[in-house]
């Protein structure tokens, strides 16, 4: 997650009630003379949001999604039956026997020899029955073998062995230098199981191969010299240890600045715990209207994927958009975050997070503090994605990257803290917050300790391999006014494209998006460029629950457009759209203008060309 501060931008008129009460102090500060332009600058000196800090990432890599490898089978014979001199040989069956099945309870034979019982059938029949107790024994994810031994066939019973692979030894090939341990971890827990099946080792296989930096393969074979069903399994390590990307778009402000970059660099590795270690930089192109360094660091406990990160996020904006005001902003973010994968499987996956957000945010006028907040909240949040099982399966053209439905999202419910000296409560007595030197909070009717509840859902369904239907719905609840930190913003870094960020804002909101897609994002070389054209319409709406904005408590903001999207082989990607604002917002006199908007993202290094 990129992080970084912003002052909230000019919406093209006179901003309304809630915004003269979030920049009442400048106009104290500037006296009578301000009262005029008092509300216009309100929305200016407002501290930047959640959604305002979170720069909005490149779009997921198609090409790396939930996919999981795994090569070889149990040998499996010819069968001796399948001979043209037994061609003459019939036999009736009553029952088939499968020996050796004890150990794989959970699967259901009957089905092997449906239909050839109690009649004649040439004794070849049972190479079918053979085959067919095989392929359900693979769907159940059991790497096995089923064979047919020397038996007195003449009293219609039908003995077949089954031969359960199990893994008793595993290696890796390739660089795994400093994650050596944490590989470990997670493949150990494969080996001597009475029986290998890869809906079991699901799991660890996919956890190993959540390491970032690592890219896992598979692949078993029989072990030399061990029992029957005995294999070895080899794990084919990728491994990067050290990544840069680069972004520029112009999807800010007016008040910021339109155009802005960002560099990212990732170390993997470094202290042997799977761990990342970031740090990223994010500019607008001036380098004078906003900046923010971020720092964070995660790593990986255990051999069940519990994960422990922390982040360090430091922001400075000084907008250019108010002629003769000398105005700055502050922002210190601290996050400390656990989470732990519930469910992992390609088909569907739940994590659970809990962690701790510490927020300083200072607006300053002239080099006087204006006003002041500190955030402090936990939360609890859930994660989960749920992809076709079909497509993961590369049925009917569908694909992992390009399934016919996929649904993720998250839940998340945050509580408000006073604690390491947190913002004090100013609804009982206002004055409080205002006199003998003290600095107001940028919303002096906030609940400074609020309970919030925040979804996020993104859908997207493909009638055919190449169109997809596609909705994000991102909804906040606060039953209290917010701190500045909390509010629900829409916009361009949330849902509102052709819109300012943060144009339209409150404690509750709730913002919606639809897309019409054709195309695969997916290169067919490193060389290769895939394109998918779109069209798209954003809604978004919030509430305030402010008691001074009791007559006019909400906002919101329509947009449509068209766009495109393309991938350049492992190295490239980037959008284009052309957005068009169809509402005005409270206040404001005109329509915002149409947008031509763009984010290309690269991978520095390595530069894949091969």
């Amino acid at each position: 997650m990129w992080v970084f501060a912003s002052l909230k931008k000019d919406s093209g008129g006179v901003a309304g009630s809630g915004r003269v009460l979030r920049g009442w102090g400048l106009a104290v500060m500037l006296g009578t003379s301000a009262l005029v332009s008092q509300a216009a600058l309100a929305q200016d000196i407002s501290p930047p949001t959640r959604d305002e800090l979170t720069v909005p990432q490149a779009r997921p890599d198609v090409r790396r999604g939930v996919t999981l490898t795994v090569d070889g089978q149990m040998e499996r014979r010819p069968c001796a039956l399948d001979n043209p001199d037994y061609a003459e040989l019939t036999i009736n069956l009553s029952q088939v026997v499968f020996t050796g099945a004890e150990r794989a309870p959970d699967v259901d034979f009957s089905a092997a020899y449906q239909g050839y019982t109690g009649r004649d059938l040439p004794v070849r029949a049972l190479c079918d029955i053979r085959d067919r107790a095989a392929a359900i024994l693979e769907d159940a994810g059991y790497l096995a073998a089923v064979e047919i031994p020397p038996q007195n066939l003449g009293g219609g019973t039908a003995e077949m062995r089954v031969v359960l692979g199990r893994l008793v030894a595993i290696r890796a090939r390739g660089d795994t230098d400093g994650s050596e341990a944490v590989l470990s971890a997670y493949l150990n827990r494969l080996v001597d199981q009475p029986v290998f099946n890869v809906h079991a080792a699901e799991r660890y296989l996919l956890l190993a191969n959540d390491v970032p930096g690592m890219e896992l393969r598979l692949s078993l074979r029989a072990a030399e010299g061990g029992q029957p069903g005995d294999l070895v399994g080899e794990v084919a390590v990728l491994r990067q240890s050290f990544v840069l990307d680069a972004n520029v778009q112009n999807w800010g402000s007016h008040a910021l600045g339109r155009e802005a970059a960002l560099v990212r660099a990732e170390a993997y590795g470094l202290t042997g715990l799977g761990d990342r270690t970031s740090i990223s930089f994010f500019s607008t192109l001036d380098l004078e209207e906003q900046r923010t360094l971020q720092i964070a660091h995660d790593m990986r406990l255990g051999g069940e994927g519990f994960t422990l990160g922390g982040s360090l996020t430091f922001g400075w904006t000084a907008p250019n958009a108010l002629p003769g005001f000398d105005i700055t902003s502050d922002t210190l973010l601290a996050n400390l975050e656990a989470s732990y994968p519930f469910l992992r499987t390609q088909q569907a996956s739940v994590w659970g997070a809990a962690g701790f957000d510490l927020v300083n945010q200072e607006v300053d006028f002239a080099g006087t503090p204006l006003t002041r907040d500190r955030v402090r909240a936990a939360y609890l949040r859930s994660n989960f994605l749920f992809v076709d099982g079909a497509s993961i399966e590369r049925r009917a053209g569908y694909t992992p990257y390009k399934p016919r439905a996929r649904l993720s999202g998250l839940v998340e419910l945050r509580q408000g803290l006073g604690v390491l000296g947190a913002t004090n409560d100013c609804r009982a007595d206002f004055t409080a917050c205002v006199t003998g030197g003290a600095v107001p909070p940028t919303r002096i009717e906030q609940n400074p300790h609020p309970t919030l509840a925040r979804v996020e859902l993104a859908a997207e369904y493909r009638p055919m391999p190449l169109l997809a239907i596609s909705f994000d719905l991102d909804a906040q609840l606060s039953g209290s006014p917010l701190p500045a930190f909390e509010e629900f913003a829409g916009g361009q870094y949330s849902i509102g494209r052709g819109y300012d960020p943060g144009s339209v804002i409150g404690d509750s909101g709730l913002g919606l998006r639809g897309e019409l897609a054709w195309g695969s994002l997916v290169p067919t070389s490193l060389t290769d460029i895939a394109a998918a054209p779109f069209v798209f319409i954003d809604y978004a709406k919030a509430w305030n629950e402010d008691p001074s904005l009791a007559l006019d408590p909400s906002d919101s903001l329509v947009s449509t457009g068209v766009g495109l999207r393309f991938v350049r082989g492992a190295n490239v990607q980037g959008e284009f759209a052309i957005a068009v604002p169809l509402r005005r917002l409270d206040f404001q006199t005109e329509h915002n203008p149409i947008r031509f908007l763009f984010s290309i993202t690269a991978r520095l290094h390595p530069w894949r060309t091969q």
